[in-house]
């Protein structure tokens, strides 16, 4: 990728034109600052995004954002756009973890009034969450059970007793995805699902408890429960085993039926099926389920971090309250202006959060007004954010933002032939975190609301 091929739009806005390699089939937009750009067209994902950008299908522009990273088949980072029902999908362009996201809970719970007991909470935690790879939760689900998670999300937990009305109002798409199908799901990711619902897995994924540092937006902060000084619990993780294992079936599957529809992959693990034959529809039944997966999952976790605050904290557990839990790994079909016109698309987004502004029908209806909260969570032991998107989110990035801070080498998944640690991401900097968020803001996709300063983390390492 040459640098002198890409055009400024504005201060954090950058692009490729189609022509800069062969078989393009649209721009690419970056979202960054000089330094960012740099890094990023220099680094391990410049030919990924290329390759993505040349997928059969997609239309307006490839959007990478300012924390790109290297992902299996297509980085982590990016949202990509194709036609619906006549355009392409692709699942390494929305990833192995589906349905990786965050949970924020917040509370009232003053941090002064309980820092005595912190290192108690986070041994209670450790207790009560198993990590790893292989790491096997106390809810073992016969085949029927791991159905009924994947068509239910988190409102099976609601029905189970780990759940409050709350939590699902305060999710995104109410923490159930419509139309999941878990018949198209592996025998081999049932499996992994029976045994790993209400586990939190390895590499970037964490459970981290925070105080509010700094709120930026008073009224926002207020509606959104974060106020100054209030403990907050961070939960960052997805699908598990489940959602990996529907991604590597259904890039294999795409693969074997390229001749049978003529599609030739811009890279091996790239495949890809037209959005209107019955592997695609397959693929978006299983999909879904492993969405609704990775949210019971959530849901199940915040159970525990609630029953561990009751344990260590002297019955403060409900007085952690969802804030918002938000996907970074998904597909959905929306409407976007697309080339001058309003258009039914199918949404990539890989390592990108969904960010509707004010209004945008399918926002939780608390935040309806306030445009969709954005949970940014930093690296370990460094600095998260809370965002509101807005209107320009919308036209500038088909309602999407950033989904983490300086993950300057890479997330959870990454190319075999990387020579990276595949179970951590990148060193980090506080002025990573900053960069990042500052370009999302500079660009007008969202704004601040308030600022979360970890005190510990519990995690696989």
């Amino acid at each position: 990728m040459d640098r002198s091929d890409v055009a400024q739009i504005d201060d954090f806005t950058w692009e490729l034109p189609a022509s800069a390699a062969p078989d393009m089939r649209v721009p690419v937009r970056f979202l960054a600052n000089e330094a960012l750009l740099e890094r990023i067209l220099l680094g391990p994902t410049a030919d990924q995004i290329v390759q993505t950008a040349s997928l059969p299908g997609l239309v307006g522009h490839l959007m990478v954002m300012p924390d790109v990273s290297p992902g299996k088949g297509a980085p982590v980072g990016i949202v990509a756009v194709s036609k619906y029902p006549v355009g392409a999908i692709a699942p390494a362009a929305i990833g192995r973890d589906i349905n990786t996201g965050v949970r924020l809970l917040g509370s009232s719970i003053r941090l002064s009034d309980v820092e005595g007991n912190l290192d108690n909470f986070h041994d209670a935690l450790s207790e009560a969450i198993p990590c790893g790879d292989d790491a096997e939760g106390s809810l073992h689900l016969n085949k029927s059970e791991v159905d009924h998670v994947a068509q239910s999300g988190a409102q099976w937990a609601l029905r189970s007793d780990m759940a409050r009305q709350d939590d699902l109002v305060r999710a995104e798409e109410g923490g159930r995805l419509n139309e999941s199908n878990p018949d198209k799901v592996s025998a081999a990711a049932r499996a992994a699902g029976a045994r790993q619902l209400g586990t939190l897995g390895s590499g970037a994924h964490f459970i981290e408890v925070g105080v509010v540092e700094e709120v930026y937006n008073r009224a926002a902060g207020l509606t959104m429960g974060l106020r100054e000084g209030r403990l907050t619990v961070l939960i960052h993780c997805g699908s598990r085993g489940y959602g990996r294992q529907v991604c590597d079936d259904y890039i294999e599957r795409f693969r074997e039926a390229g001749s049978k529809y003529d599609t030739t992959p811009p890279s091996d693990d790239l495949s890809y099926m037209p959005l209107d034959v019955s592997e695609a529809e397959d693929y978006i039944g299983a999909m879904r389920a492993a969405a609704n997966y990775a949210y019971a999952n959530r849901q199940v976790l915040a159970h525990r971090v609630r029953e561990s605050a009751d344990d260590a904290l002297g019955g403060l557990g409900d007085r952690l309250r969802t804030v918002y839990d938000v996907a970074h790994t998904l597909g959905h079909v929306e409407m976007h202006q697309v080339e001058d016109h309003h258009a039914r698309c199918f949404v990539h987004r890989k390592g990108a959060a969904r960010a509707f502004g004010p209004g945008t029908p399918g926002i939780s209806l608390p935040y309806r007004a306030l445009g969709q909260p954005v949970i940014v969570p930093g690296e370990r032991n460094n600095t998260s954010f809370v965002m509101l998107a807005t209107r320009d989110s919308m036209q500038k990035s088909y309602g999407s933002a950033c989904h983490g801070a300086g993950r300057t080498i890479s997330a959870q998944e990454m190319p075999a032939q990387a020579s990276l640690d595949s179970s951590e991401g990148g060193v980090q900097t506080k002025d990573d975190v900053e960069a990042v968020v500052d370009t999302v803001v500079g660009a007008g996709l969202a704004s601040k609301v308030a600022r979360i300063r970890p005190l510990s983390v519990v995690s696989s390492d």
